[in-house]
Order: structure tokens, then sequence, then C-alpha cells
């Protein structure tokens, strides 16, 4: 009965991280993982994967272009979630623009913002997906861009990171 009860368990939690086809829900945006479930399928070691910005430094006048990609050789993705986020804090910030980009992505609204995260439409597989992300006019100090990516069922990559982000200087 345990282990009858343990493979249906198993069986269920592996479809509920399989990508959603509509993207990661509001509720994943504090803990970046599917469902908040907390699954042994977190990927450890050197993601096969890489954020590359146009530019280390933004403004509200000058936002900047965001590139989720597969690393050379790496496998594609079928599903993300990423946000730019200060320090410890778990809260998005920011705005980001799906339109018209290199994408078959979509801006979802995180607790306490507006389209400050983006996120997959589909479970298509995608070696590339690229959003503009403008800070907000308050910008001070630093952010990073934090993803999670996944591949498949059970292999999900959390903390994939860009290099840091600052307020470009007037002038």
């Amino acid at each position: 009965m345990l282990a009858t009860s343990f493979v249906i368990l198993s069986a269920f939690f592996a479809a509920q991280i399989e990508a959603l086809p509509s993207g990661a829900p509001v509720s994943s945006c504090s803990t970046m993982m599917p469902f908040h479930i907390p699954f042994l399928f977190v990927q450890q070691g050197v993601a096969p994967f890489s954020i590359t910005l146009s530019s280390q430094t933004a403004s509200p006048q000058s936002p900047i272009t965001v590139t989720l990609k597969a690393n050379s050789g790496g496998p594609a993705f079928k599903g993300y979630l990423i946000q730019a986020r200060s320090g410890k804090n778990i809260q998005a910030v920011g705005t980001f623009t799906a339109d018209g980009q290199s994408n078959t992505g979509k801006t979802i609204n995180c607790p306490g913002g507006i389209k400050n995260a983006v996120t997959h439409t589909s479970r298509t597989d995608k070696t590339s997906e690229t959003f503009l992300w403008t800070p907000p006019a308050n910008f001070k100090g630093q952010v990073v861009m934090m993803a999670t990516v996944v591949v498949r069922y059970n292999q999900i990559y959390k903390g994939v990171q860009s290099s840091l982000i600052t307020r470009k200087k007037k002038g």
C-alpha cells in the first residue's frame, strides 16, 4: 500500500513539474519553483544556460535587452521564469516587455509589481528567449536577472543569474 501511494504521488508530482503550457503561475514568483514544491529535481553545478545583457547599466530612459539562452551544446528548454532581483529581496523589480522581441514568452504580474517577470507560453523546445527590461524610476544599487529553467520534469535549473546591473549615470 505504501509503495503504491508513493508511485502515485511521484507520478502526480512529476506531471506537475512539466513546464505548464501557459507559463509559470504567479504562485511561483517568490520561490521561482514550480508549484512551491521542494523537488529533488533541481540540478546542482553549473547550468547549461546563461543570461546575457545588452548593457550592465540601465535607467528608465535606457532599458536593456535580456536574453536567456542554452549554452553551446546544451539542451533546449521548455519553460522558464525570469525576474530582476535586488540583493536577498524576493520581490521582482522593474518591468519586462515581451512584445516585438525574439521570444515566445509573456509577462506576468508578480506580487508588488506589474509585468515584473517573464515566462514561457508553450512547452515547445527553445534555445533562446529575448526581452526588454526597464528598471523602476527609483532604481538605485544593483540588480541581477534570476531564472529558473525547466528542461523536462526531472531536470530543473534554479538560480541561473546574469551579471550585475547598475543604474546608468546621467550625462
